[in-house]
């Protein structure tokens, strides 16, 4: 596959200025728009396998539906067009960092507040998705969540370079749901489409939940399917958290939580757990005698010291 080079402009208007990620054949790039200099899109750059006429209209058709979904928590879909044998894809361009990235930086630390809290916002994500019933056309994984600096989570885009995948000479292909292996539940790799449920995207966001706690990607995993308990690994995270994880990273969907409704419920209440602790380890004393009952009291205590040392003082000059 021919890699675009930095300064290439593609159909007179995207110029490249680097490679933002590369995985299995599948270019993205951040490029400038020269029609409007200092805006920029992410590019994708995706190998056409089938490229017969009625594939090549369907995938069009999808990314027109695609393109008018507008959410703020996924980067939309701008342009389209055949640039050669490649299939490009333009999409908004979202300031920062991939949760890949930040997983594997050296100065990230983890804890149960920061992992319910990212599990929350991907929640919130693929409940969005789910109920529009556009849940199939986006792989959630590491490599495809943005964290902003306010630490709003965020998907890069549709999955684009999968997305092909979904399309033949036919139309959108039916129960059919892609994904990353390892992210993925032991259903995905199922034909029938009664197995995936609510249950199957909670795997997905603990499976990521995992790998943010661990640092532990799933290819160095003795088996993908298979996740030692989290606190096993990292003891600072609550055993609650840990349970819950172990229960909706089950092979089973029979022993997960069920529905989104559910799963959200739990994670509020460690989230509430964990907060109320936090606030009363971190209380700082000045916080203390902000409460004019204690102020009170300890101004009189103080007054009745001073009085009693003054006493003494009193007592010892006049002997």
């Amino acid at each position: 596959m021919e890699k675009y080079n930095r300064g290439y402009v593609i159909n007179g208007r995207y110029k490249i200025q680097e490679l933002y990620k590369f995985e299995n054949n599948y270019y993205v790039y951040k490029a400038e728009d020269i029609r409007f200099p200092g805006n920029f899109w992410l590019v994708h750059q995706v190998f056409l396998i089938n490229t017969s006429k009625n594939t090549i209209n369907n995938i069009f058709a999808l990314l027109s539906n695609l393109s008018k979904i507008v959410y703020n928590k996924i980067g939309k879909i701008s342009d389209y067009f055949i640039d050669g044998d490649y299939l490009i894809i333009v999409t908004e361009y979202l300031n920062g960092s991939l949760l890949k990235e930040i997983i594997y930086s050296t100065n990230f630390s983890v804890s149960t507040v920061k992992s319910v809290k990212l599990a929350l916002q991907l929640l919130e994500i693929v409940k969005y998705f789910y109920e529009k019933d556009l849940i199939k056309f986006i792989d959630i994984n590491p490599e495809n969540i943005i964290i902003e600096k306010n630490g709003v989570v965020k998907i890069v885009s549709f999955t684009v370079n999968k997305i092909v995948d979904l399309v033949n000479d036919e139309g959108v292909v039916p129960n059919y749901f892609i994904g990353t292996f390892g992210y993925i539940p032991p259903e995905f790799l199922d034909d029938k489409l009664s197995m995936v449920n609510q249950s199957s995207f909670i795997y997905i966001i603990c499976a990521i939940v995992y790998e943010f706690i661990t640092k532990v990607p799933p290819y160095l995993r003795e088996d993908p399917f298979i996740f030692p308990p989290v606190i096993s690994i990292n003891s600072s995270i609550s055993i609650e958290l840990s349970r819950i994880l172990e229960k909706n990273l089950s092979y089973s969907s029979h022993n997960r939580y069920r529905t989104f409704k559910e799963f959200e419920k739990k994670l509020h209440e460690i989230l509430q757990k964990e907060s109320s602790d936090i606030s009363e380890s971190q209380l700082p004393l000045f916080n203390l005698f902000k409460n004019k009952l204690v102020l009170g009291l300890s101004v009189f205590f103080l007054i009745q010291i001073l009085l009693i040392i003054w006493l003494v003082i009193y007592y010892i000059m006049i002997m």
